[in-house]
């Protein structure tokens, strides 16, 4: 009876044996070290960034004494704001063009029946294998051609339309899935209600869609940060570089090598990103909670 009592287990879970015990160790170990190969480079970044003993290359283990003069270096003896201003134009205007687009193609494909949809659904699925510097070539041309009809078409509104261009197809595909799963009896409805097309839209798929539209947004705006290929190819003077292209030349260039200042600029980098999640959050966690459903 005793022996009954002692094996007798309560919980839902049930306890692991020994195969179970030898996976969660080496679980535990691969997220450790996952997290020390990822938090070890970004200490390292911030020390020297803050390190005035550090000149011109980055030196583990040197000796720290704290000071901003990598920081002062970037804003007095570089570009960096001009940097960082072209660069938050284009991811705004990226974020907002690709929002505005998006939104609409992914609520046809979902909602609309019309001739030529799964070619042109395949045809968005094959150019996401494609990546935006295959087309280097393509771009120039069509650069020299919208600048020879108007001048005022700069090679930066150039890029801009190969980020919107590149990012339509791959959130069209991820949005229209998401609208997919919305059901249509929702649209019904508000059709019988008296809603035309455009005001189901706004009113029904808009408000459940927020969640998906907040990540695309995050991610239309990030890439102009992280991006260094096509801003080194197509920006041609210092006055037009991103901060990917601009904080590139602090590290290539013996006449203007500054590690740390590249260190410093990278945190500063990541102000802009971390304050667009910070506003998206509330969207994120509890976007889904709201619209339609809850009438």
């Amino acid at each position: 009876m005793a022996k009954k009592k002692k094996e007798l287990y309560l919980s839902d879970r049930q306890p692991l044996n020994l195969g179970g015990m030898i996976m969660l160790v080496l679980s535990y170990a691969i997220l450790i070290f996952w997290a020390f190969a990822i938090l070890w480079p970004l200490s390292q970044m911030v020390i020297s960034a803050f390190n005035g003993k550090q000149y011109d290359y980055l030196i583990s283990n040197s000796v720290f004494e704290f000071s901003t003069i990598h920081f002062k270096y970037l804003f007095e003896e570089t570009l960096y704001l001009t940097w960082v201003r072209n660069t938050i134009i284009i991811a705004i205007t990226t974020a907002v063009l690709t929002i505005l687009i998006v939104s609409f193609t992914g609520y046809a494909y979902s909602r609309f029946r019309f001739k030529g949809r799964k070619p042109s659904l395949m045809a968005i699925m094959l150019i996401q294998t494609i990546p935006s510097f295959a087309g280097i070539t393509a771009y120039f041309t069509m650069y020299s051609i919208l600048n020879s009809i108007s001048p005022v078409f700069t090679r930066q509104l150039m890029l801009i339309m190969i980020y919107v261009g590149g990012g339509i197809a791959s959130n069209t595909f991820i949005l229209k899935g998401y609208i997919d799963s919305i059901s249509t009896e929702l649209d019904d409805a508000a059709k019988i209600d008296g809603c035309s097309n455009m005001q189901v839209y706004r009113l029904i798929i808009m408000p459940i869609v927020r969640p998906m539209l907040a990540i695309i947004a995050l991610w239309s705006f990030i890439g102009p940060f992280m991006d260094y290929l096509l801003p080194s190819v197509l920006l041609t003077s210092p006055e037009s570089y991103t901060l990917a292209a601009g904080l590139f030349t602090l590290i290539n260039n013996r006449e203007t090598l500054n590690q740390p200042a590249f260190a410093a600029g990278g945190l500063l980098t990541a102000i802009p990103i971390v304050i667009l999640f910070a506003a998206l959050q509330k969207q994120l966690v509890s976007g889904l909670a709201k619209g339609s459903v809850k009438g």
